[in-house]
């Protein structure tokens, strides 16, 4: 058993869906996030309120699957990106983690 873990800018996160439907992942979970690259962002320290242009929407999605399955759809995040100008920012990044154990 393997966990697969994509990270997608929210723009991006209905491609991923459409990629976990395509390959018939029958369950998977999704979480949105707010994330930052540190060295763009220099929070202005005089005011407490945060800079709304700083952060990037983004969405985690996971899923416990076999290795098969997995392999697939680390090929189609390759070949999606191969595909797809993101300016070199904002790819589709996926990962396998192999699960030990469980209960």
């Amino acid at each position: 058993m393997k966990l697969l873990i994509i990270l997608s800018i929210a723009e991006y996160a209905n491609e991923v869906r459409e990629l976990m439907v395509r390959n018939n992942v029958p369950v998977y979970s999704e979480t949105e996030m707010y994330g930052f690259r540190t060295e763009r962002h220099q929070p202005d320290i005089r005011s407490w309120f945060s800079q709304g242009d700083q952060g990037i929407y983004s969405t985690l999605f996971f899923s416990f699957q076999d290795e098969k399955t997995v392999k697939t759809i680390l090929k189609e995040v390759e070949a999606y990106n191969k595909d797809h100008d993101h300016n070199g920012d904002n790819p589709l990044h996926a990962y396998q983690v192999a699960v030990e154990d469980f209960a």
